[in-house]
């Protein structure tokens, strides 16, 4: 919603041009929020008129305040320092509180834009369980293409699926090994058990050279074994799916390593070939190798900044791989990949796959890339994006973002898929344990439907917030008693109060209305009534910084400041005079429509009852 604030701040910027003898913009420019209570919009004009006219920005500011001319909207300016101060009207606030709900669901969000934001996450190995780790990246990753979609991108989801890698082939070795028999596994956990058993078996030199073989034949791309992979590994996705759709998170596009390497590889090779930066090397380590040579103050002082892309043996390394398929993402091969239905998800979206038997589709050609990849690619991820500027790609280089992000700290130590540290760790695990828990919590008079939605909702919202609410450049150790807290810095604080909000207007439906008319809203009112207008703003910056937990802290605001309001201004008590309950219960639906709006932002889904 860019009407009220938008209206608000535009029409303060024309009173301080007016009175202070500029130009609407360097106006509107000097407008902040306030510190402190010294009004509800600032402006800071004194400074700049004070340089030229070389007076003190005191009498500047008084000077300007004695000027400001009359708007409906304020109620009147006062100097404070080198400050100008606005404090507003009732009819400021009872405007907002009534476009807030009138807007409904569409409050906050941003107008369309041109062009497509491509997000790559989480890119987990096809052949065991997604852990707490890669839920921290998968779970980033559908916060910011939520966040960006709020804010009117036009957003495509993709997953990257490495179907060719040693992982791979050792999976494929022990499914034909071990088979399934008659568990009753989830088939994600089963292949990462038999994962373990087989990294343990390669120690063996004869296990390990059917593995390779294995591997060699993958690579091919024809076989029979092929085949079979494609279906071991498409089964495990499903899986690890069923997982994500727990989670509230979802995929436009798996794009598979195989189809890579058959469709675009060797038009993307070619295109790298003829780029002067990047050369064959003749002698020395990398003699036979297809090198980018790094330049620029980044890569100044290092050992071996060079990065070799393609191997003596014509197989690419993995920078190289992802070079190539970045300059995809992009649109700067002309291959194309064809596409079939992969899965229809429980949000109603259909999502595809990379086949040779599919049919093409607008897939790629995206304006920005956000890759979602741990803080130890940083160094490859920024290679990637200096090999774009040495092509001459300069926009894409500045398109590329890397949204790095920490691990998930556990008490017990670091764990790891090899060594299958990663058991009791799992993300189908951690949300068992938050249904159950939310269960336990779970007060009132509930039907065992109602109660198992209502659990299912806060353990996922609980965890989504726990692993998004603080910066992605932060490690995470996950507390239980905190993630479920009522009392704040979580999701069931916020939705909780969102829920409150709901169950006093279906109160309020039963009582006789009233008409606001010319109530004077008391400072509680003002303040919530003033933070639930920076929604927009929070979550533009939110997106724009690809930080969730920015838009998280809004929230865990807006729900302390709804509760100051709640202590001082009840609604529906009787001796409440008719004009303040109406006046109320608009603040109250505007509330609401901003916890609601700002929780869907992030994809914690915003419950009517707890």
């Amino acid at each position: 919603m860019e009407g009220m604030r938008e209206g608000l701040y535009s029409a303060i910027a024309r009173l301080v041009a007016e009175a202070a003898k500029t130009g609407e913009e360097e106006a509107l420019l000097s407008l902040e929020k306030p510190k402190g209570q010294f009004g509800d919009v600032s402006s800071k004009i004194a400074f700049d008129v004070a340089k030229r006219e070389k007076k003190s920005p005191v009498e500047i500011a008084k000077g300007i305040c004695a000027r400001i001319g009359k708007h409906e909207w304020v109620e009147k300016a006062v100097a404070t320092g080198p400050y100008v101060n606005f404090l507003l009207t009732d009819a400021f606030y009872a405007a907002l509180a009534v476009e807030v709900a009138d807007f409904g669901e569409e409050f906050g969000k941003g107008d369309a834009k041109e062009g497509k934001v491509l997000i790559e996450f989480p890119s987990v190995n096809p052949n065991k369980p997604w852990h707490i780790g890669h839920l921290r990246n998968a779970l980033l990753g559908d916060s910011i293409a939520r966040l960006l979609s709020f804010g009117g991108e036009n957003v495509e989801r993709q997953d990257y699926i490495d179907d060719l890698g040693l992982q791979v082939a050792q999976s494929v070795y022990g499914y034909s090994k071990f088979g399934e028999g008659k568990s009753k596994k989830k088939f994600d956990h089963l292949l990462g058990e038999q994962y373990v058993k087989i990294a343990k078996m390669m120690e063996d030199k004869e296990e390990e050279a059917q593995v390779r073989k294995m591997l060699h034949e993958l690579e091919g791309g024809k076989s029979a074994v092929c085949i079979q992979a494609r279906h071991m590994v498409e089964r495990c996705v499903l899986a690890q799916y069923e997982t994500a759709y727990k989670f509230g998170i979802y995929h436009d596009v798996l794009v598979f390593e195989s189809d890579i390497v058959h469709n675009i590889f060797k038009e993307g090779l070619a295109l790298l070939r003829t780029n002067s930066a990047i050369v064959q090397e003749n002698t020395g380590k990398n003699a036979g190798c297809l090198v980018a040579k790094m330049e620029g103050e980044e890569f100044e002082g290092m050992t071996s900044p060079d990065k070799v892309l393609i191997r003596s043996d014509g197989t690419a390394t993995y920078t190289g791989k992802d070079v190539i398929f970045q300059l995809w993402k992009f649109g700067k091969l002309n291959g194309k990949f064809k596409y079939a239905q992969f899965a229809k998800q429980p949000n109603g979206k259909e999502c595809y796959k990379t086949s040779e038997n599919g049919k093409e589709m607008g897939f790629g050609n995206a304006q920005k890339v956000v890759n979602v990849i741990g803080m130890e690619q940083a160094y490859p991820q920024k290679v990637i994006a200096e090999i774009f500027r040495l092509m001459g790609f300069a926009q894409e280089a500045k398109n590329s973002i890397h949204l790095s992000y920490e691990h998930v700290g556990l008490a017990e130590g670091k764990f790891s898929g090899r060594e299958g540290s990663w058991m009791g760790f799992t993300a189908d695990e951690l949300f068992e344990e938050g249904e159950r828990r939310a269960m336990e919590k779970i007060k009132g008079e509930m039907g065992e439907g109602e109660k198992k939605k209502v659990a299912h909702a806060v353990a996922a919202g609980a965890i989504r917030f726990a692993f998004v609410g603080v910066s992605s450049q932060k490690k995470i150790v996950f507390d239980w008693d905190k993630a479920l807290s009522l009392e704040g810095d979580s999701a069931p604080y916020v939705m909780y109060a969102h829920a409150r909000c709901a169950r006093i207007l279906e109160k309020a439906k039963g009582l006789e209305e009233g008409e606001a008319g010319t109530y004077s809203y008391n400072k509680e009112e003002r303040e919530l009534l003033k933070a639930i207008m920076e929604l927009p703003l929070a979550a533009q910056k939110a997106a724009s910084e690809y930080q969730p937990h920015i838009l998280c802290d809004y929230l865990v605001g807006l729900a302390s400041m709804l509760n100051k309001f709640y202590n001082v201004s009840p609604v529906l008590a009787s001796d409440v005079p008719a004009n303040a309950k109406a006046a109320r219960l608009q603040v109250v639906q505007a509330a609401k429509v901003a916890l609601a709006n700002g929780l869907g932002a992030i994809g914690i889904e915003a419950i009517e009852r707890m």
